[in-house]
């Protein structure tokens, strides 16, 4: 092992301007240790935001201050990711979803509204369908449940194969610029970024590939993810049209991977939902377009809260 790739062993340190949000609790079920940041205003209305697959709270780190003058703010990394504890424990969708209720409940939170990206809105819609009470309005940036056009991505396919997602993590493990270049399908222009955001980026995919932890659970993820999303199908037609919480789909212009008609699928069934493009983006417009995704939140927060 070259001394080049042990840098990246190291722990996951915050982004700079969200270190002070830092916070670390002991969850009683599901039994594990979980990292947040929280802006801790409890005079507030809650937004809990939910990253994606492979990504960690800091996917937030260009929004989260500001859209904190209005709400009290947290945001986690999932069991598995991050700083949260990464147990030898199967990864599937329900185990989130508990995790995420259960943070909830022990910082006493009612009802918050949700806004998830990615892996994050397909876990947020499941809990705005399964506890509805819980629930105020949903954010939902390039992931849902329903999904009746499935993206036919392989290579997410051939990873969830342990030989395959062993042999492609040893790969990059083994050249660290070619685990950055594995970001470019998330993003539309990633060398677009600020300097700031792409030393991050390279260093941050680079400890995530080095995380045997984080591996394990990325792959047991993606084992467990698109058979429970098929399974609920056939019944979410009917849970979207009696859903009346206000809800807002966001999609990059450039999304490869949540397709315009999954998005519009939402919107013409589910009452009070509504679409917006974020232009010159990709999977992920928080990130690269982080003023125009903030103009269009809180012009919707206006209209709706």
């Amino acid at each position: 092992m070259s001394k080049r790739n042990t840098i990246y062993q190291t722990p996951m340190e915050p982004w700079p301007a969200l270190a002070r949000y830092g916070q670390q609790i002991e969850l009683k079920k599901p039994a594990l240790r979980l990292f947040f940041f929280d802006t801790g205003q409890v005079n507030k209305p809650v937004l809990m935001m939910i990253h994606g697959l492979g990504d960690e709270a800091d996917t937030w780190r260009h929004v989260y201050a500001p859209l904190s003058d209005n709400f009290r703010v947290i945001a986690l990394d999932l069991p598995g990711f991050g700083r949260s504890d990464k147990l030898d424990v199967d990864y599937t969708p329900n185990y989130f979803l508990s995790a995420i209720v259960g943070l909830m409940n022990q910082l006493a939170i009612p009802d918050a509204t949700l806004m998830g990206s990615s892996l994050g809105g397909i876990l947020a819609h499941q809990i705005a369908l399964s506890h509805p009470e819980r629930i105020n309005g949903l954010v939902l940036v390039g992931g849902s449940m329903f999904q009746p056009q499935t993206m036919q991505d392989w290579s997410l396919r051939l990873m969830s194969l342990p030989a395959v997602g062993k042999w492609l993590y040893t790969r990059l493990r083994n050249d660290p610029d070619a685990a950055y270049a594995s970001l470019n399908n998330v993003y539309h222009q990633i060398e677009a970024l600020p300097q700031e955001d792409r030393s991050f980026l390279y260093y941050r995919v680079n400890q995530r590939v080095w995380d045997d932890g984080q591996r394990r659970a990325y792959l047991s993820t993606l084992r467990n993810l698109a058979p429970w999303i098929k399974h609920l199908q056939a019944d979410l037609p009917a849970k979207l049209k009696n859903f009346q919480h206000p809800t807002l789909v966001i999609r990059g212009e450039f999304d490869l991977l949540f397709s315009e008609a999954n998005s519009d699928a939402i919107v013409n069934i589910q009452p009070n939902a509504r679409k917006a493009i974020i232009q010159g983006a990709g999977h992920l417009p928080h990130q690269e377009a982080p003023g125009a995704f903030l103009s269009l939140i809180q012009k919707w927060f206006s209209e709706k809260f």
